[in-house]
């Protein structure tokens, strides 16, 4: 999208909450509305906002951009999160795969439905949703789009997700956009919750493959995914409509950790587990977890096997369409740059 078609369709002085902003998908969502010009509201929840949200706070005076701390459980703060806003992208969640249904359902589901009823309430004009592709379930994708095929769901946070999705686009109307996003595995520089921990694991030799790392995945660029929600959120087009956004490619597991291994220059996994095991480990694991452990996430559950072991990839020809969107950056480079940032956050102290 060229900087003229993105002033096109930016509102005048358009202010837009941003939740989740304390997260890597919704930090790098403010700061990219941020640069291209529009007035963020950064939420966030925690005790102190992270340095990131400082930095964009700092950025962000020309345009009237502010971090907002609150609890979007507590409809006191949802309604002075949303005092002054055109539009809302919600990209806080919960994000796992264990825990309670109950938990998930709350913070997942009818969280997103209060919000996107205070928002339309309080006069936004549009409303972007950031869903996720593991609600199209595990099975054989290879080009799905967003007609299907769909599988059955065996975890909370997609089925929840899913649900939260519906919502949001039962409410769409001429005066009142609704769209929601659907990421497949985000990655890039800040991803400490997964390829920082690939990568950690590749250094110290313990990473393995199911199945051979014969199964497809689908990656998306941090940077791709947030110049994709700017687009749902400018373009008209959007309304009522959810996309898969990915960057299109063709690659397997093991071509990626392979790569990933050079860029650390140590040795590729070589061990490999057999899917049938790899299932009946995840069942007895997580079995031992839930009857000792509850409180804790195991180290490998169903979910994350299926997620591996199935060809996890999806078409984006909706997304060319009618958001006009086309990744920039592919998977070499993004784990280049991904690589890179873990090296310089290793060395001033983070940890798995």
């Amino acid at each position: 999208m060229s900087g003229a078609e993105a002033a096109a369709g930016r509102p005048e002085a358009a202010a837009v909450l941003v939740t989740g902003a304390s997260g890597f998908v919704g930090g790098v969502v403010a700061r990219h509305l941020l640069t291209a010009g529009y007035s963020v509201r950064a939420a966030y929840r925690r005790a102190q906002p992270p340095p990131h949200l400082q930095a964009l706070a700092a950025a962000g005076a020309e345009t009237g951009s502010e971090i907002v701390r609150g609890d979007l459980e507590r409809p006191e703060d949802r309604r002075r999160l949303l005092a002054g806003c055109d539009a809302v992208i919600h990209s806080a969640a919960l994000a796992s795969d264990w825990g309670p249904y109950a938990l998930f359902r709350r913070l997942n589901q009818e969280l997103t439905v209060a919000l996107v009823e205070d928002a339309e309430a309080a006069g936004c004009t549009s409303f972007v949703f950031i869903s996720s592709g593991s609600v199209a379930g595990f099975g054989r994708h290879v080009f799905s789009d967003e007609t299907g095929p769909y599988y059955p769901l065996f975890s909370n946070y997609a089925r929840t997700k899913l649900a939260a999705e519906q919502a949001v686009l039962a409410r769409n109307t001429e005066a009142f956009k609704t769209t929601a996003i659907r990421p497949t595995n985000v990655y890039g520089p800040g991803d400490t919750t997964t390829y920082y921990r690939i990568f950690d694991a590749l250094e110290r030799g313990l990473m393995g493959t199911v199945a051979g790392g014969r199964a497809l995945n689908a990656l998306i660029y941090v940077e791709d995914l947030a110049r994709a929600v700017r687009a749902a959120l400018e373009r008209p087009e959007s309304g009522g409509e959810v996309f898969t956004v990915s960057g299109g490619e063709l690659v397997t597991w093991r071509e990626l950790l392979d790569y990933m291994a050079g860029l650390l220059g140590v040795p590729a996994p070589r061990r490999n587990v057999p899917l049938p095991l790899a299932y009946a480990a995840a069942y007895t694991v997580s079995g031992l977890y839930r009857l000792f452990l509850p409180r804790k996430v195991p180290p490998f559950t169903r979910y994350r096997i299926a997620h591996v072991a199935n060809d996890y990839h999806f078409s984006i020809e909706k997304s060319r369409r009618l958001l006009g969107f086309c990744p920039r950056v592919l998977w070499p480079e993004g784990l280049r740059r991904t690589a890179e940032a873990y090296r310089r956050d290793k060395a001033a102290g983070w940890r798995p």
